[in-house]
């Protein structure tokens, strides 16, 4: 049982280190010096009284020397607070010196993890090769896409208008087809033979253009060759 309570006792001390032990004395000191600079407070109180309880019964001599005590317990208490403030700069340094220590070997933690991270992906030349990878899939992918749009463009059209017909007569919304019989009865009729026999004459399509103001002379010539004599002018009233 000895043996493992000693055992204990180094495990626990193993991890207190000696920078740990520097902070505990130093805090040690400081509040040994707390515990006297209240006693020098006492000390103090006591001479006063002990001066103020003299000089009523008149022994000044004795109060004077009491007075004294009062003073060189205040000076003494001037160098206490002195060593008291010094101790705790010391022990801030110190536990400042910790903080930035523990920062440090965060830090080296950090930097071990981030290299051992970039070791599990290969390096930087390892992602340029992934980086260039996902390029070139992305331009046969691209690629591909083309070619299968390509092949979409070059599709029949007949043959999908065919199949579009078929899938709506299939599905009863194609067109009604109108009978060629029906359709005559309801054109218009046109004659194309002389009610007293012979054919019709169409006349010929102009292939120039008549000249300008020669339209009522071209009239009155062919009045004139039918053998028709034009009617006189109408005569003015009297």
């Amino acid at each position: 049982m000895g043996n493992k309570g000693s055992k204990g006792k180094k495990a626990v001390d193993a991890r207190i280190t000696s920078t740990d032990r520097a902070v505990l004395d130093l805090k040690l000191q400081r509040d040994k010096l707390v515990v006297y600079k209240r006693k020098i407070h006492t000390i103090m109180e006591r001479e006063h009284e002990i001066a103020r309880q003299l000089i009523k019964e008149g022994k000044k001599a004795k109060a004077l020397l009491a007075l004294k005590k009062k003073k060189a317990q205040a000076k003494m208490l001037v160098s206490t607070d002195q060593k008291l403030d010094k101790v705790q700069e010391w022990i801030d340094s110190v536990e400042d010196a910790q903080r930035d220590q523990q920062l440090f070997n965060a830090m080296k933690v950090g930097k071990e993890a981030l290299e051992e991270i970039h070791t599990e992906m290969g390096g930087v030349d390892a992602v340029e090769k992934l980086l260039l990878e996902t390029e070139e899939a992305n331009e046969t992918q691209r690629l591909i896409e083309e070619r299968l749009m390509g092949k979409l463009d070059d599709v029949d059209e007949a043959a999908m208008q065919r199949e579009l017909d078929e899938m709506e007569e299939a599905a009863g919304v194609a067109a009604p087809k109108v009978p060629v019989a029906d359709l005559a009865g309801k054109l218009p009729y046109t004659p194309t033979e002389l009610p007293g026999g012979g054919a019709v004459e169409l006349p010929d399509v102009p292939t120039e253009a008549p000249a300008i103001g020669g339209a009522a002379r071209e009239e009155e010539e062919e009045e004139e060759d039918d053998g028709v004599p034009l009617p006189p002018p109408p005569m003015a009233a009297a």
